[in-house]
Order: structure tokens, then C-alpha cells, then sequence
């Protein structure tokens, strides 16, 4: 009966040492080195305001057209005899030359006529005046100057029977060839003047301000950069601002800046010929804003503020926008001289928040 007693108080005597042993290990533990938590604030970016002018950049774009379209028709009857090797759609040509000969004999014995009748009433009037007759001598006489009207009449039309271009144009399309029969006032050939072309830029409303237009009294212009790409190659041309369209478009409520550019097609003024059609991207040098602050558009916030930093703290400062561009916005008032304005976005920013500015 003892050592069955025994048996079952040994696993008790196990456990009880094992609970002194581990009191004695922790009692005899060093104790762990204390230490102070530390915060550490994050480190931003920022930019120390200087207000002073900011340039104003206005970005649009547009279609190169021709100052002139005109369709030209023809101001006399008959079969084309005749066509220029310039006379095809997509064609050059300059001004006053002949593009197109209307058949013009029927136009030649008109004019003989015409000449001959003058000669007849002239005549006429030499015979009445040697009879002294005055009522017959005005009617002579207004027989003669009707005479030299048909005349001149029958040498304009016969003139007409040569088609020139009246500028320097490209031929747009044609409507008529070589031994076609064409009635007179029927449309020959569209064209479109290369001595001068017009982009037309929309422009915003808030826009409008800050673009000046129109020669100034020393006869210079503002100007404007036109940009195409041709290729993985961007070309340049400077184009002068003639006019604002004085209307607003309905549909986009957009107002129009028109620009010019002379002798587009003329490669010793530019590096490349500014077609008719094509489409250009435009950048002009607005008015500048004085007293103003430029800045990244990712300082701002929401609510048209920002966060400066003072004394190694954030402040959320409101600030007056007064132009947004896609990269960056033009401030106002809210700013001054010294601001340190933080340009990070942190995960977490909050008024009264310790910083450290970069250096």
C-alpha cells in the first residue's frame, strides 16, 4: 500500500520542482534594457515661393484652311479644247495661268461682228452730220455707243474663253475635262488660295483674356507656334494672330482664335510646306499674371488649398487659383514670400502634423 501511494504522489513532487525551478529562473532573469518610443516624421518635399509675373501658355488646335475657297465657273459657252498639265485635283498652279480653253470661234465671229457693227453705226453718224439733222444725230450717235458696247462685250467674252486661276491656288476637285461641253455659269474646278492659310484655335473663355491679337501700332503681331508631327519628326512654323471670331461656337461654347500663316507652301521661309488640311497643335505666349505663385498641380488640393510648412509643421493654407493648366496651376493671393509649400503627397497629411523639408 505504500509504494502504490508512492506512485501516485510522484508525478505531484515532478511537477511541483519544475514549477520552483522556473520560479528560480525567472527570479534570477536580468531585466531587459528600457527604451523611449521614438516618432519619426516624414520627410517632404517642398518649394519656397517667390511671387513675382507668371507666364501665361495657352495650348490648342486646329486645321489648316485656306483663306480663299471659291468655286470657279465658267462665264461662257462651249467644248473644253484644251487643259493644262497643271489642271488635276491636288495641283499647284499660280496665278494667271490658263488652266482650261473654251472653244472660241463662236466668240471670235461675234466679236467681228461687233466690230463691224461699230464701224457701220460710225459711218451712220458721218452721214447724218453732213445733213444737219439733229434728232437724227443723237440717234446715231447712241446707235455708235451701243455698237462699241456689244464690242466690248464680245472681247470680254471671248477673253473668258481662257480659264486662268485668279491666285495662287491648289486645284480642291474638278468638274470638267478636256472635250467636255459646258454651259455658261456651270462650276469648273474648286480652288483653295496658297498665298496665306488661317487655323482656326478654339479657345476657352477664361482663355480669352490673356490673348492679345491684331498688329500693334510698330506693325508687329502676336504670335503663335504651330507644331505638326510628321513621323517620329515635330516641325515648326510661327504663325501671326489676326483676329478674334466675334460669335461663340453654340454647340462646344468655344470662341475661335484665328491664326495666319503667309506662304505656306514656300520651303525657303519654312521648313516644311504647311498644307491645307493639316492638323496642327498650336502654343501661344498669353499676357503674363503679376504677383502670382506657379505650381505643381499635385500641391493642390480640393478645396484650392495647399500645405506649407512652419517650424517643422504642416499648415493647410487656401489659396486663390486664377489659371489651371493640365501640369500645373497659377495661384494668387494665399501665398508669400518665404512659403515653403510641400509638393509630397504623404499617405497621411493632417494639419499640425510634424514634417522634415528635404534639403
Amino acid at each position: 500500500m505504500q509504494k502504490k501511494g508512492l506512485r501516485r504522489g510522484l508525478p505531484l513532487l515532478v511537477l511541483a520542482a519544475c514549477i520552483a525551478v522556473a520560479f528560480v529562473m525567472i527570479a534570477s532573469r536580468s531585466e531587459l534594457p528600457q527604451r523611449d518610443d521614438v516618432v519619426v516624421a516624414p520627410l517632404v518635399d517642398v518649394l519656397t515661393v517667390a511671387p513675382g509675373a507668371v507666364a501665361v501658355t495657352i495650348l490648342s488646335r486646329g486645321t489648316v484652311r485656306s483663306k480663299h475657297d471659291i468655286e470657279l465657273v465658267s462665264e461662257v459657252s462651249g467644248r473644253v479644247i484644251k487643259v493644262a498639265p497643271e489642271f488635276v485635283e491636288g495641283g499647284a498652279v499660280l496665278q494667271g495661268v490658263t488652266l482650261l480653253n473654251i472653244d472660241p470661234i463662236d466668240y471670235e465671229v461675234a466679236l467681228s461682228g461687233a466690230q463691224a457693227g461699230v464701224a457701220s453705226a460710225e459711218l451712220s453718224l458721218a452721214e447724218v452730220q453732213v445733213v444737219v439733222m439733229r434728232a437724227a444725230i443723237d440717234e446715231a450717235k447712241a446707235q455708235v455707243q451701243a455698237s462699241k458696247d456689244r464690242l466690248r462685250q464680245a472681247e470680254v467674252d471671248l477673253k473668258n474663253t481662257a480659264i486662268a486661276a485668279p491666285f495662287d491656288a491648289i486645284i480642291d476637285s474638278k468638274q470638267v475635262d478636256l472635250g467636255q461641253y459646258v454651259q455658261a455659269g456651270s462650276a469648273l474646278m474648286r480652288l483653295l488660295s496658297t498665298g496665306s492659310v488661317e487655323i482656326r484655335l478654339p479657345l476657352l473663355a477664361s482663355d480669352v483674356s490673356f490673348v492679345n491679337y491684331g498688329q500693334s501700332a510698330d506693325g508687329g503681331w502676336p504670335e503663335a507656334s504651330l507644331t505638326a508631327k510628321f513621323g517620329n519628326t515635330d516641325t515648326q512654323w510661327t504663325a501671326r494672330l489676326v483676329r478674334l471670331e466675334q460669335r461663340v461656337d453654340e454647340q462646344t461654347r468655344v470662341f475661335y482664335l484665328v491664326a495666319e500663316v503667309d506662304s505656306p507652301y514656300d520651303t525657303s521661309r519654312h521648313p516644311k510646306p504647311l498644307s491645307v488640311g493639316l492638323f496642327v497643335e498650336a502654343e501661344i505666349k498669353g499676357e503674363p499674371i503679376p504677383d502670382a505663385v506657379a505650381l505643381p498641380r499635385s500641391a493642390l488640393y480640393g478645396d484650392d488649398s495647399v500645405f506649407v510648412v512652419e517650424q517643422g509643421i504642416l499648415r493647410k493654407q487656401p489659396v486663390t487659383v486664377l489659371r489651371r493648366n493640365q501640369d500645373t496651376v497659377i495661384a494668387g493671393d494665399g501665398l508669400s514670400a518665404g512659403d515653403q509649400v510641400v509638393l509630397s503627397r504623404l499617405d497621411i497629411m493632417v494639419e499640425g502634423m510634424p514634417v522634415n523639408v528635404a534639403k
